[in-house]
C-alpha cells in the first residue's frame, strides 16, 4: 500500500502515521526525503529488502524531493516501475508536515494515482474552538474561561500548537489564567516567522508569499511583522551561537528561558541557515524597516511582498 498524506497540521499528520504503523507488522525504516544522500533507489531498496526477511514492513519518507520538484527522467522510469507494481507487503508512506507537494508534478500525479490520498489540514474556528473545549475537559484542566479564548488566539486554529501548549499547561499546578498562558505558552506568530524564514531559504516564492499574506492579514502592519522576523532570526543566531560553542540542549534552553518546542523549531530552522546567512538577512530588514518609515511613494505592504519576492529570487545569500 501506498499512502501520500500532505497538509499544514503536523499533530494529526503524525497521529495518522502512528495509526498506520500500528495497524501494520514489520519493521520501520525512516527517510529524511531532503537529504542529500537520499534517492528513489535507497527507498525502493528499504521496501523490497524488508519484505524479504519479514511479513510486512513500513518505509516512511518525510519530505521526499520528487514530490516537491521535478526529477530526472530517470528516476521518474525508475519511480514508475515500483508505483505500477508496489510490493503488497510494504506501506510506503510519502508525507510531509509543510504541505510542500506539488500536484502539478509527473511524479506527484502517477504517485497520488495509485495511492491513499490524505489531507490534513488545520481545522475552521468552529471546529478548532469545539475541537480545544474537548481535549480541555479530557484532559480536566483547570482554567479559566477567559484563559481558553486567550489560548485559543495564541494558537490560531493550529491543533499542533495547541496540543503542545497543552502539554505543557499540564503540568501547573494551579488555576490556568489569562497571566499564567501569556507566560508558559507558544505563539502561533512564532511558527509562522520560522516557517517564513525556512521559505525564504528554501527560495520557495508561492509558500513564502502565503505565509507573508497571512501574516499581514493577522497584523496590524507590515512593520509589525518586519519587527518579529528580525526578532526571529536574532533569537536563531543565539541558538545557532550556542550551538557553535558545544552547549547541550537543556543549557541552552534553560540559558534563554524558553521552552523545548520553540528551541526545535529553531533548529530545524538552522539546518538550512547559517550565522552569515542570518547577519545578511538581519541587514536586508534593517534596510527595509528604514525604507518603510522615510519613503512614503510604496504602501508598507507592498514593500514587504517585493522584499519577499527579491530574497526569493536572488541565487544565494551574501556571505555563504
Amino acid at each position: 500500500m501506498i499512502y501520500v498524506i500532505e497538509g499544514n497540521e503536523e499533530f494529526f499528520i503524525r497521529e495518522r502515521i502512528s495509526r498506520i504503523i500500528s495497524e501494520s507488522e514489520g519493521e520501520v525504516t525512516r527517510f529524511d526525503g531532503s537529504d542529500k544522500a537520499f534517492s528513489i533507489d535507497i527507498m525502493l531498496e528499504a521496501c523490497e529488502v524488508n519484505s524479504l526477511f519479514s511479513e510486512g514492513s513500513i518505509v516512511l519518507v518525510n519530505e521526499p524531493y520528487f514530490l516537491i520538484r521535478k526529477i530526472e527522467d530517470n528516476e521518474y522510469i525508475l519511480l514508475e516501475k515500483y508505483i505500477n507494481n508496489p510490493i503488497y507487503e510494504c506501506q510506503l508512506v510519502l508525507y510531509t508536515f509543510a504541505n510542500n507537494f506539488s500536484s502539478r508534478l509527473k511524479a506527484y500525479k502517477l504517485v497520488s494515482h495509485n495511492a491513499e490520498n490524505i489531507v490534513l489540514n488545520s481545522m475552521d474556528y468552529k471546529n478548532f474552538n469545539s475541537y480545544v473545549k474537548s481535549r480541555i475537559n479530557e484532559e480536566k484542566l483547570n482554567i479559566s474561561s477567559d484563559a481558553v479564548y486567550l489560548l485559543n488566539n495564541i494558537c490560531k486554529r493550529s491543533a499542533t500548537l495547541f496540543e503542545h501548549n497543552l502539554e505543557v499547561l499540564k503540568l501547573y499546578p494551579e488555576q490556568i489564567t489569562p497571566t499564567v498562558v501569556s507566560k508558559l505558552c507558544s505563539r502561533s506568530d512564532d511558527n509562522e516567522s520560522f516557517d517564513l524564514i525556512n521559505a525564504l531559504t528554501d527560495k520557495d516564492l508561492s509558500k513564502a508569499i502565503a505565509l507573508e499574506r497571512k501574516m499581514l492579514s493577522d497584523s496590524d502592519s507590515a512593520l509589525s511583522v518586519i519587527s518579529l522576523l528580525a526578532g526571529q532570526l536574532r533569537f536563531l543566531y543565539q541558538i545557532a551561537y550556542y550551538n557553535s560553542l558545544g552547549m547541550k540542549k537543556r543549557d541552552i534552553i534553560s540559558e534563554n528561558n524558553i521552552n523545548e518546542y520553540r528551541y526545535d523549531k529553531a533548529l530545524t530552522a538552522l539546518n538550512k541557515l547559517d550565522m552569515k546567512q542570518i547577519i545578511y538577512l538581519l541587514k536586508q530588514l534593517s534596510d527595509l524597516d528604514i525604507a518603510a518609515k522615510s519613503d512614503y511613494s510604496l504602501k508598507d505592504n507592498e514593500r514587504f511582498e517585493m522584499f519577499i519576492v527579491r530574497m526569493c529570487r536572488k541565487e544565494r545569500y551574501a556571505g555563504n
